[in-house]
């Protein structure tokens, strides 16, 4: 332990970098509080920043933490030479103090990224029934709290920004709109979203696509396949142009866009159950036969909805 931290701990000061010490309790009570679960999320963040928005900036946030580091290591000295140490004690609740000038209540991306660290920790020590309890107990309160976050999808365990980029697909009839689970499903196994993916799967809970997402595949191709399939049988038999065509024109009708973007509406946050490319409809019967058509993933370009705003 170097001179300045032993002089810290034999006297422990009234202020911090300038920041009453029992202010920094209190914000440190906060959290507690928060993390037991005592008060919600919502009066943690507004009592946060009402504490600091009396008080000037931190000088330098690298100072704070360059502090934070030599306390911390001091604390682990302390730790190694004995376990009951008061040294140690007094070095802990620096740290905390310390801590708390820089970090303010978490934001939902804060919030989600210790999501994902609480559940990676939840897989690797499950065998400790004490801390696969502690840990549950915070995966649980934080998956609470982001339940209604409008940036972070925790059934897929990715942002709503990648999963919206799914919410139109490209099909032998044209774009259709997809149901929540199956732009998760196309989200999850696209390669480029791969190390998401990996990063996610405590959050969901498989390592790969959970069977209920999988199994929307099914039910997305049932929302357009028999359009598809008449269509398909009147170009291929003499005598049903006309038939075709009136299949061809109802699939197209603005009306028939709007009602499947509604059908498919249930679970996305609204600025995405309510997206609509504006892409013009090409389903064609027999008196406008075209040739085969691919179906790659649709995305957005004009319109990407990666930085569409949610509110």
């Amino acid at each position: 332990m170097d001179d300045d931290i032993r002089e810290l701990v034999k006297a422990p000061p009234a202020y911090l970098f300038g920041w009453p010490v029992p202010l920094l309790d209190e914000i440190g009570d906060l959290q507690r509080a928060a993390y037991d679960g005592r008060i919600d999320l919502d009066t943690w963040r507004r009592r946060d920043r009402e504490l600091r928005a009396a008080l000037p900036p931190v000088a330098s946030v690298g100072l704070v933490q360059a502090m934070h580091r030599r306390v911390t290591e001091a604390w682990r000295e302390a730790r190694r030479g004995s376990t009951d140490s008061a040294d140690a004690e007094t070095l802990l609740t620096l740290m905390g103090r310390l801590r708390y000038l820089t970090e303010t209540a978490p934001t939902d991306a804060a919030l989600f990224h210790e999501l994902l660290g609480v559940t990676r920790q939840l897989r690797e020590y499950s065998q400790h029934d004490n801390l696969n309890r502690s840990f549950s107990r915070r995966a649980d309160l934080i998956r609470g709290w982001l339940a209604r976050s409008p940036d972070y999808d925790l059934t897929s365990g990715l942002t709503w920004a990648t999963v919206g980029r799914y919410r139109w697909v490209s099909t032998s009839l044209g774009a259709v709109p997809t149901y929540v689970d199956e732009a998760r499903r196309l989200a999850l196994l696209d390669p480029a979203n791969a190390a998401d993916t990996a990063a996610s799967s405590g959050i969901r809970g498989h390592d790969g696509v959970p069977p209920k997402i999988a199994a929307a595949e099914t039910r997305q191709a049932m929302l357009y396949s028999s359009f598809a399939v008449l269509l398909d049988a009147t170009w291929q038999r003499e005598g049903f142009d006309e038939l075709g065509d009136g299949i061809a024109a109802l699939w197209n009708r603005a009306s028939t866009r709007r009602l499947l973007v509604e059908l498919t509406s249930a679970g996305w946050p609204r600025v995405f159950a309510t997206f609509d490319p504006g892409h013009a409809p090409v389903a064609t019967g027999p008196s406008g036969r075209r040739g085969p058509v691919g179906t790659p993933i649709f995305q957005a370009t004009s319109l990407d909805l990666s930085t569409s705003p949610l509110d």
